[in-house]
Parts: C-alpha cells; sequence; structure tokens
C-alpha cells in the first residue's frame, strides 16, 4: 500500500509538471510515465496497480464525460451517421490491411497481427488473446500498448502544436454549477457499471457510468459534473494502470513488431487527420473536434483530451463510442468466421 501511495504521489507530481506546460490529459500522461519509470528502473520488488482503483477511475471519468452529453449527442448519431460509417470503416480497413503487412513481413501470426492492430479494442483484444490459444498473446499485448501509448502520448501534441488547439486554463476542472449535486455519481456509475457487466459491455466499469449518466440527466434531470480533487485522482489512476501493463518480458519476446506497429500507429494517424478535414468540412465541427473522433486511441483517452480543449465533446465520444461498439460486437464474429474458414 505504501509503495502504490508513493507512486500515486510520484505520477501526481509530474501530471502536476505536465499541467503547469499546458499538455492535454497532465494526469493520465502523468501516471503513464510514473508506471513505466517504476516497471523499467525498479528491480527486484513488483509494483503494480490496485484494478479496483483503476475500475474506481474509470467509473469517475465515465461519468464526468455522461454528465456532459445532451440530446444533441442523438442528433449527432442520426444526422452524421454516413461520417459515422465511413470513420470506423475507413480505420478498420486500413488496420487490417497494417496487419497483413506486418504478418507477411515478419513472418508472424496474422490472427495475431490482426488482434493486435485494432484500435480501440484493447479490452477485448487481452481477453481474445488469452482465452484462444491460437493468438501469440505477446505480440497481441505489445501490438496493442504501443498503438496505444503512441496515440496517447502523440495525439494531444499534434493537435496543438499542427492544429493550433488550447487548452484551457484549468484542464481537468470539469465542474458545472447547474443540475442535481454531482454525489449522484456515486449510485449512478455502480449502478451503470454492474447493468453493464451484466450485459457483457466492453469496458462496462467506463462505459456503464457514461451511458446511464447520459440517460439520467436526458431523461430526469441535469446532472453537475464531478469536481476536480475527483477527476485528478481518477486520471492519474488511469494513466498509472495502462503503464503498468508494460511489461519487459512480454517486449522481449516480440520486440520484433514494434517498429512496425509505430509505423502503423503513424499511418492510422495521418489517415485520421485526412478523414477529420473531410468530416469538418461536411459537418461543420471544428477539425479539432474531428480529429479527436477519429483518433485511433481509447475512448476515455480522446474524450477526456476533448474535454481539456473545450472541444464538442458529444461528437467526439459518439464516432469512438461507434467504433467501439463495432469493433467489441461485430469484429470478433466476423473474425471467428474468417480464421473457422481460413486457418493459418
Amino acid at each position: 500500500m505504501i509503495n502504490q501511495a508513493l507512486l500515486f504521489a510520484m505520477a501526481f507530481c509530474i501530471g502536476s509538471l505536465l499541467e503547469k506546460l499546458n499538455i492535454p490529459i497532465p494526469y493520465i500522461i502523468g501516471g503513464m510515465i510514473a508506471a513505466m519509470c517504476c516497471q523499467i528502473f525498479v528491480k527486484g520488488r513488483k509494483i503494480g496497480w490496485n484494478h479496483y482503483l483503476r475500475d474506481l477511475g474509470l467509473m469517475i471519468s465515465g461519468y464526468g464525460i455522461g454528465s456532459k452529453l445532451s440530446m444533441e449527442a442523438w442528433q449527432n448519431f442520426v444526422s452524421q451517421i454516413l461520417g459515422i460509417a465511413e470513420a470506423t470503416g475507413s480505420v478498420l480497413i486500413v488496420s487490417i490491411i497494417l496487419a497483413y503487412a506486418c504478418a507477411k513481413i515478419l513472418g508472424e501470426d496474422l490472427k495475431s497481427c490482426v488482434i493486435g492492430m485494432l484500435p480501440g479494442g484493447m479490452t477485448l483484444a487481452m481477453l481474445m488473446a488469452e482465452e484462444d490459444k491460437t493468438i501469440n498473446p505477446n505480440v497481441v499485448v505489445v501490438m496493442q500498448l504501443f498503438r496505444l501509448f503512441g496515440v496517447v502520448l502523440s495525439v494531444p501534441f499534434l493537435v496543438i502544436y499542427l492544429l493550433d488547439a488550447k487548452i484551457l486554463e484549468n484542464a481537468v476542472e470539469l465542474t458545472k454549477q447547474g443540475g442535481l449535486h454531482w454525489l449522484i455519481f456515486v449510485p449512478l456509475s455502480f449502478l451503470g457499471a454492474f447493468i453493464a457487466k451484466k450485459l457483457s459491455f466492453p469496458a462496462a466499469m467506463f462505459l456503464g457510468p457514461i451511458l446511464i449518466t447520459a440517460l439520467f440527466s436526458l431523461c430526469v434531470t441535469p446532472v453537475q459534473s464531478v469536481p476536480n480533487f475527483l477527476m485528478v485522482p481518477a486520471q492519474v489512476s488511469l494513466g498509472l494502470f495502462m503503464g503498468m501493463m508494460l511489461d519487459i518480458n512480454r517486449i522481449g519476446k516480440a520486440k520484433r513488431v514494434i517498429p512496425f506497429v509505430l509505423c502503423g500507429t503513424a499511418v492510422l494517424i495521418l489517415i485520421s487527420v485526412g478523414m477529420a478535414y473531410l468530416l469538418s468540412a461536411r459537418y461543420g465541427f471544428s477539425i479539432i473536434t474531428a480529429f479527436l473522433a477519429m483518433a485511433p486511441g481509447g475512448l476515455p483517452e480522446m474524450t477526456l483530451a476533448g474535454l481539456s480543449m473545450g472541444e464538442d465533446v458529444s461528437v467526439i465520444l459518439t464516432y469512438q463510442l461507434m467504433r467501439m461498439l463495432v469493433i467489441n460486437f461485430f469484429v470478433p464474429t466476423v473474425f471467428a468466421w474468417w480464421f473457422n474458414r481460413h486457418p493459418a
């Protein structure tokens, strides 16, 4: 427990420094940096991050995002269904092409490469790697982690220096005065997570609170967002958990795929930039909102980045959420059918 408290304090200090430098999602990145430093430099003692603390961070963040949603999110989905389909389809197709190239060039298992390159499907990828003995878990974990780290660390800087985004002065302050008191997040978040787990939703601890908070806000009464003193620890916790997934032994066993997955991530980001310009021109929202909606990162990281930049979270969430649902519900069925018909 002492080790985790010290680790949290270290991550908080790094996050505070990054916030002073106007870096987006500073506490998530700070947590990742602190955890990776411990994984690399602390020898002989296993320091992990409690998954219950990770889940609590996900629920707080999920409530914070859900509280920002309105009827506008549904209107976005209805009016932009073509753009959402194009965005999801383009990223999936490019990911599969990159995975095929990786398998051919490096001689790795195609199934492992495809699962490893799926954007925004890290939770599913980890589960499939554990359950399917024909998948190489080292390849999947290394590809997913380096893809996610590459996106989370590069996208915020790209939108600042390439797209001229501005970071709000208080990047993690999400409190709003109107609506039901923010303490409603306790029953809403736990109920949402419970229902989502029972329904086998992907990323249930995050997606459940988002959906139930949004429904409550739309159908019953608007709610306040969570205050800064809860959002900061939640983001630190998420960053620490992500950083702790970096396993030096796994990297050593699958280090051949690292250059390829980094190049593949760069290609996905370039495709995202191109699609973002098309979506922005078609629907009229900002290029930064469009890029964060398209970016092949995780749903929590991209939506929180959008919040910190004052962008349209409803658009970002709509696109990222639909891609995550397609990847987690539709893609596994298609892959199972394909690889059963075409065994390696």
